[in-house]
């Protein structure tokens, strides 16, 4: 008997189609989506001017199209589902879908679905800072744009081998305060064509490996602890 274990065992044009379902995906200047600016500004910029440096694994890629396939499955069932939103100021806009509203009886929840690699985890350490600002951002944007202005509270829903939901705190001014300092940074920096620096350790640990080569981990040793920490309960994440 022979069993092989691993990403890499998948049929050929399977990985092709997973590879051609991310780099179709268009990107229009001064325009940034909310999981650009939430993340690592470092890795958004390259995957705008030199996409070739910042590779995808097959299980990551394998991550966004799973996710992708269960957003339309599911977030259909719901009346209010994939709503996009805009902001604009300074010629840059900031857009963010929705994935659904639901009230169950309690009063209305805007729900962001996702579909993490290891659910263990976040029965212990929550959904994480990336999911909590991605769906802050979402209710923000729809509260801007005059709309679901009943909806009060954000909840993620994460889904694996079993269900885990964390209720999320209303960020009342987050495109003020995070997003659009962020957007203007991005944006900085593709305009000059110089790739944002690498942030503090304590808040970018999530750029993980440099598409240049730069250890992340700064040499502070105030913060290399707590950056080695959180990159070893990233690579857990992803086992």
């Amino acid at each position: 008997m022979t069993i092989k274990v691993g990403f890499e065992n998948l049929p050929a044009p399977i990985v092709i189609h997973l590879q051609d379902s991310i780099t179709t995906w268009s990107a229009k200047p001064h325009v940034y989506h909310v999981t650009q600016l939430i993340y690592c500004l470092r890795k958004a910029w390259y995957r705008r001017v030199h996409p070739e440096r910042v590779k995808w694994s097959l299980r990551s890629l394998w991550n966004v199209y799973r996710g992708s396939a269960f957003d339309k499955k599911w977030t259909s069932l719901f009346k209010t589902h994939q709503r996009n939103y805009r902001a604009k100021r300074r010629g840059i806009t900031i857009t963010g879908t929705l994935d659904f509203v639901y009230d169950d009886g309690e009063g209305p929840v805007l729900y962001d679905l996702k579909m993490p690699t290891n659910v263990e985890l976040k029965k212990i350490y929550g959904a994480g800072q990336g999911y909590r600002r991605q769906v802050q951002a979402y209710l923000a944007l729809a509260h801007l744009n005059r709309e679901l202005t009943d909806v009060h509270v954000a909840r993620v829903l994460m889904v694996g081998s079993d269900v885990v939901v964390e209720d999320v705190s209303e960020w009342t001014d987050m495109l003020v305060a995070y997003l659009w300092p962020r957007a203007f940074v991005l944006d900085a920096a593709l305009r000059v064509g110089s790739p944002v620096s690498l942030p503090p350790a304590e808040e970018g640990w999530e750029c993980s490996d440099d598409p240049e080569g730069v250890p992340y981990c700064l040499a502070d040793p105030h913060f290399r602890k707590t950056c080695e920490m959180a990159k070893r309960a990233r690579t857990e994440f992803q086992l």
